[in-house]
């Protein structure tokens, strides 16, 4: 636990001395500056950014859930939605288990992919707001 939070707190101050929150307000004004000129809804596009930076936050405490979202984004992204979680369920480790825990493993995965399913719902509509040509 106290390990833990030590590198919790390491990683807090490495993102305060890298420039990280420089970088990231920098962003938002650009993108919300974009968005003003082409009309669009800046808090909308404020509370996708500061869900993005969470992200971003949350995604280098778990690299393993991050690189899962890669895969999941990629199958999206093939226009294979319909067969992400088979694609995502683990044969092997999935023949090892009993009824009850084959049923918590798919429980939990398909409450990721859905979490995921979300994330890349926003992803992609921010990207096309932001992407529209100046």
């Amino acid at each position: 636990m106290a390990t833990e939070l030590k590198k919790l707190a390491k990683m807090a101050f490495e993102r305060l001395t890298s420039g990280f929150w420089q970088d990231e307000q920098n962003k938002r004004e650009t993108t919300l500056a974009i968005l003003a000129e082409q009309g669009a809804d800046t808090a909308a596009a404020k509370n996708i950014m500061v869900a993005n930076t969470k992200q971003q936050i949350t995604a280098a405490i778990n690299p393993e859930d991050e690189a899962m979202y890669t895969r999941v984004k990629s199958i999206f992204l093939a226009g294979n939605g319909e067969s992400a979680l088979s694609a995502l369920i683990d044969q092997e480790q999935i023949k090892t288990m009993d009824d009850s825990a084959r049923q918590r493993y798919i429980f939990n995965l398909s409450a990721k992919l859905q979490e995921f399913r979300e994330r890349f719902v926003k992803e992609q509509q921010y990207s096309c707001q932001t992407t529209i040509s100046m």
